[in-house]
């Protein structure tokens, strides 16, 4: 079902690219989107967020990549990562 639904022509390229790009776990992150130049910085979005309401600097922020997101790294994302790790 999958594969026709990606073959079928009649259905916009756009639609077929993004679900392609969602069951492959493959949606871009901000490293990518500055790299083809739809963003200005590269910088996690979600630590941005936790660091201004802790009131901190965002000058050094970490690359927005998937590994980031998916990490305890991402200060944005740290205690759902942590909750799933442990199943909670």
């Amino acid at each position: 079902m999958l594969g026709k639904y990606l073959s079928d022509k009649t259905i916009p390229w756009q639609r077929r690219r993004r679900l392609g790009m969602v069951v492959a776990g493959n949606t871009p992150a901000a490293s990518f989107l500055t790299k083809i130049g739809k963003m200005q910085s590269a910088g996690c979005r979600l630590c941005r967020i936790a660091q201004e309401a802790r009131g901190e600097s965002t000058d050094s922020l970490t690359a927005e990549t998937h590994r980031h997101i998916n990490s305890a790294d991402c200060e944005g994302m740290a205690t759902t990562v942590t909750a799933a790790h442990h199943s909670i």
